[in-house]
């Protein structure tokens, strides 16, 4: 199975996949495509990139589920919806239309990119989420959230390929609920 793990910075992606792989290690993770670029020395460290940093690491995320298309037990942190809900954060800053901007012309590859994948696991901002973190910018990140949001209950970009593949799911709560809740789907598979 491939899944992938998405959300706002600071709401327990990592911290989910550390917990499930403990439980599962027949999987391995992908870390996300930030510290990926980061260790090729092509992306600086930043807690709010700019668009071209999105771009960057929505290229670098379409091109690691494309590796990973025959790959099972695969778990992903963060896939190219991620990078496309922060490049509307930053899009809506300066009030531009994301279907105004390069990262429009990368719809299709997202839709054909996704069936690469069985299962998204979407964190959103809820009171049941208490992990303990620094909060660098509340604001910033509520609005990520927001857009992601609207992202996945929405489907606002028709990015998600049909016949509910690959399945989405949102996941709140403890480390024990989000691994107990996650296990669930699972075994629909």
């Amino acid at each position: 199975m491939r899944i992938a793990v998405s959300g706002t910075h600071f709401i327990g992606k990592s911290t989910l996949i550390e917990d499930f792989i403990k439980k599962y290690p027949s999987y391995r993770c992908e870390i996300e495509p930030y510290y990926k670029l980061q260790d090729k020395k092509t992306m600086e460290l930043s807690l709010e990139p700019d668009l071209d940093s999105f771009i960057e690491q929505l290229d670098y995320s379409i091109n690691q589920l494309n590796d990973c298309a025959n790959e099972e037990n695969i778990i992903f942190d963060r896939c190219p919806v991620d990078f496309v809900a922060y490049a509307m954060c930053a899009l809506d800053q300066d009030s531009i239309d994301i279907n105004d901007s390069e990262v429009s012309e990368r719809f299709s590859e997202i839709k054909l990119v996704l069936n690469h994948l069985d299962l998204i696991t979407f964190l959103p901002i809820s009171k049941e989420n208490s992990i303990e973190y620094i909060e660098e910018n509340p604001t910033y990140r509520k609005a990520v959230d927001k857009i992601f949001k609207k992202i996945y209950r929405d489907d606002i970009l028709d990015i998600f390929p049909t016949y509910e593949h690959p399945k989405i799911i949102e996941i709140s709560g403890n480390r024990a609920e989000r691994i107990k809740k996650l296990e669930s789907f699972l075994i629909q598979f």
